[in-house]
C-alpha cells in the first residue's frame, strides 16, 4: 500500500511539471513604444513587442492610435521584424522584413446599448439597441512596463459623444512564461498569448431605455480562405479552483488553428464582473453571438496593416460579447463591468492543478497509508512484545492458580 501511494504522488508531481512545461517556452522580449514616431504626443500609444523563440518570432501591435483599441499578431521566422512608417501620429505602412507565416488580429470598433426588455443578458438585434463608435475615443496611457520579461499598458479611453459620457479601461499584459492573471477570472497565459482586460465605467445610459445593457463589437482577422469560418467551441471543466464556481471555458478559433494546430484563438471564461472588486458575489455573465461576415473598419490600423494582402485568404468576421444575466439589475445597478480574454497563436493553454492542489492530493492519498502503516506496525510490535506461551497451559492462568495447583500436587503426594 505505501510503496503504491509513492508511485501515486511522484506521477502527479510528474504530470504537473510536465503540464508546467508544456506551455512555458520561453521568448525574448523586445518591446518598443511608438517606435520610430517623432510626431507622437502624450495621445499616441502604439506598442510593438517582439517575441523571438527558438523557431520562431511573435510580433504583437497594440494600436490606441485611431480610435479603436487593435491588436495585431503576425508570425515569422526568427530573424524577422515588423518596420512601421508614420503619418503624423498615424501609422502609415507596415513593412515586414521576413515572409509572414501566419496573422491575426482582433479590434473592438463599437459598443452597444441594448434594452434588455426579456433580461436575459444577451444582446438581440431585435430589440432595440444603439451603437456608439470608438473611432473618435481619446486614449491615455496611465501605466506602463516594457522589460525583457513583461509588457504591460493601461490605458483610459474618454467618449467624446453628445448624449454618452463614460470611460473604458483597457489593460493589456504579456509575459515570457505561463502565468495566471492576479485577477479574477484567473486567466491563464503563456508566451503565446497576450491578457487583455475590458472595463466599462460610468456608461451614459439612454433615457429612452429602462433595462440598459452594453456589449462590444469584435472584428476578427485571420489569414485564412474568406470561404471559412472561425468556430466557437465551450470546453467543460472539473477543476474551478482559479475561477470559483465557473466550470467552462470557451475558446474561438481560427480555421488554420484547428485545421493544422497553427493558428489564431482567442480564450476566455464566460463570466463578468460589475463590480472593481472582484469576486462570485460581483460576477454575472459574459454571452457570445453566432458569427457573421464582415469588413475590415475604414480608415483603420487593421486597413493599413492588411492592405495589399489577397482577400480570398484573408477572413474578416464579426462577434458580439453581451454580459448580464436575469435578476442582477441591469448596467444601471453598479455602472460598470469588467471582462477578460487572451489572443494567442497555437494551442491554447489548458488549465492544470496548481502545485498546492497536487500537495494537497498527495497529502490526502500519504496520510490514510501512513496511518494504515503506523497501525500493522504497532500490531506487529504488541504480538513479539508478549511472552511464549505453552500449548498445554493456557495463557490465561494468573500466577496464584499456578502456585495453588502446584500446592494441590504436592498434598496429594
Amino acid at each position: 500500500m505505501f510503496p503504491f501511494t509513492i508511485k501515486v504522488n511522484v506521477i502527479l508531481l510528474i504530470v504537473f511539471l510536465l503540464q508546467t512545461t508544456a506551455y512555458g517556452q520561453d521568448r525574448t522580449i523586445t518591446s518598443k513604444l511608438n517606435p520610430g514616431c517623432e510626431d507622437c504626443g502624450l495621445n499616441s500609444t502604439l506598442i510593438y513587442v517582439k517575441a523571438e523563440g527558438l523557431k520562431d518570432t511573435i510580433h504583437q501591435i497594440w494600436d490606441f492610435t485611431q480610435g479603436i483599441p487593435t491588436m495585431i499578431l503576425a508570425v515569422g521566422g526568427v530573424n524577422s521584424s515588423i518596420d512601421i512608417n508614420w503619418n503624423g501620429s498615424k501609422p502609415n505602412n507596415f513593412s515586414m522584413v521576413g515572409k509572414p507565416r501566419y496573422s491575426c488580429a482582433t479590434a473592438i470598433d463599437k459598443i452597444y446599448e441594448y434594452n434588455d426588455l426579456e433580461d436575459t443578458g444577451r444582446f438581440d438585434v431585435n430589440h432595440p439597441y444603439r451603437m456608439q463608435a470608438l473611432k473618435n475615443v481619446s486614449w491615455e496611457l496611465k501605466e506602463s512596463v516594457l522589460t525583457s520579461k513583461k509588457v504591460m499598458v493601461r490605458l483610459r479611453g474618454t467618449l467624446h459623444d453628445k448624449e454618452r459620457r463614460g470611460t473604458i479601461d483597457m489593460k493589456l499584459d504579456y509575459v515570457n512564461f505561463t502565468d495566471y492573471a492576479r485577477t479574477l477570472p484567473h486567466l491563464i497565459h503563456n508566451a503565446n498569448t497576450t491578457l487583455v482586460d475590458i472595463s466599462l465605467v460610468n456608461l451614459t445610459t439612454s433615457r429612452h431605455f429602462n433595462s440598459s445593457r452594453f456589449a462590444v463589437h469584435f472584428v476578427l482577422v485571420s489569414k485564412d480562405p474568406n470561404n471559412l469560418s472561425m468556430r466557437s467551441i465551450t470546453r467543460k471543466s472539473l477543476d474551478d479552483e482559479h475561477t470559483p464556481g465557473v466550470f467552462e471555458i470557451i475558446e474561438i478559433k481560427s480555421p488554420s488553428l484547428w485545421i493544422s494546430g497553427a493558428g489564431g484563438f482567442l480564450q476566455f471564461r464566460p463570466v463578468a464582473y460589475v463590480e472593481s472588486k472582484r469576486n462570485v458575489g460581483s460576477s454575472t455573465l459574459a454571452h457570445v453571438s453566432n458569427f457573421t461576415r464582415g469588413t475590415l473598419p475604414q480608415s483603420s490600423t487593421l486597413e493599413t496593416f492588411y492592405e495589399g494582402y489577397d482577400e480570398k485568404n484573408l477572413l474578416v468576421q464579426d462577434l458580439v460579447v453581451s454580459f448580464g444575466e436575469p435578476g442582477d439589475g441591469f448596467y444601471k445597478q453598479h455602472n460598470y463591468t469588467a471582462w477578460s480574454y487572451t489572443l494567442g497563436y497555437g494551442w491554447p493553454p489548458s488549465e492544470s492543478l496548481s502545485l498546492l492542489a497536487v500537495l494537497i492530493i498527495s497529502l490526502g492519498l500519504c496520510v490514510p497509508a501512513v496511518l494504515v502503516a503506523v497501525g500493522g506496525v504497532l500490531v506487529v510490535a504488541r504480538r513479539r512484545s508478549r511472552p511464549p506461551t505453552s500449548p498445554s497451559h493456557p495463557s490465561h492462568l494468573t500466577d496464584e492458580d499456578s502456585l495453588e495447583r502446584r500446592c494441590n500436587s504436592f498434598r496429594t503426594v
